[in-house]
């Protein structure tokens, strides 16, 4: 059951924030295409999304009939790293939209960004649209021992939101994810959860959430 105020709103970054699904799945052809494992679009959505890098290096390595080492994967890792780094800094975006909602919201009520991604995958991003600072916190896979569906990256939110905003309630906090491994977390954590079919609905389900949203609600 939704819960009927909303004092803090967190994000899930791939997928939910920026379309950046499209990228990940092109540079792990890139960074695999030596491997001679390819792997396409629908099968990519269905194995990949919401999972760790390392898991989806070994699912390659073993397509390819090569043994998922240690150091193989750590290999395969970097090289994908490197070329998504290289173009998510020029071509990621975030919906103008949802940017203009944060910026408003930001001073008035408590947002973050829960992702098991690399800050250096995601901040860069942030911070070219202007939505890292007016973020209260920023969580991602560097922070935690446990990625996604594990509750603890939002078990951890929830720590930050207790101490900086004095909430104690995890169904106090809506959490807006796109892949089944981070609807699992957020719901795991207590939290409320809204499940995006694509990045492109975010803004729209911003403003289907804003009336149950403490802070905004006399907007």
């Amino acid at each position: 059951m939704a819960a009927e105020i909303i004092r803090a709103v967190l994000f899930d970054f791939d997928g939910t924030l920026s379309d950046s699904e499209y990228l990940h799945h092109e540079t792990w052809l890139e960074a695999a295409a030596d491997w001679g494992a390819a792997v396409g679009w629908e099968e990519y959505a269905r194995r990949f999304v919401g999972i760790s890098d390392r898991n989806a290096c070994r699912f390659l390595l073993e397509k390819a009939g090569r043994e998922p080492t240690d150091e193989a994967i750590t290999a395969g890792c970097l090289r994908k790293q490197q070329c998504y780094r290289r173009r998510s800094r020029v071509e990621l975006t975030v919906d103008e939209r949802v940017v203009e909602w944060i910026r408003a919201a930001a001073p008035q009520a408590p947002l973050g960004v829960v992702s098991s991604s690399a800050v250096a995958d995601v901040v860069p991003t942030l911070e070219r649209y202007g939505i890292a600072d007016p973020l209260q916190f920023v969580i991602c896979g560097d922070h935690v021992a446990r990625l996604k569906p594990d509750p603890m990256p939002y078990l951890l939110a929830l720590e930050k939101l207790r101490e900086h905003a004095g909430i104690e309630h995890a169904g106090d906090c809506l959490v807006f994810e796109d892949s089944a491994t981070g609807v699992a977390s957020a719901a795991a954590a207590g939290m409320t959860v809204h499940r995006l079919a694509a990045p492109a609905r975010l803004a729209e389900a911003l403003e289907q959430w804003a009336p149950k949203i403490d802070a905004l609600r006399s907007r």
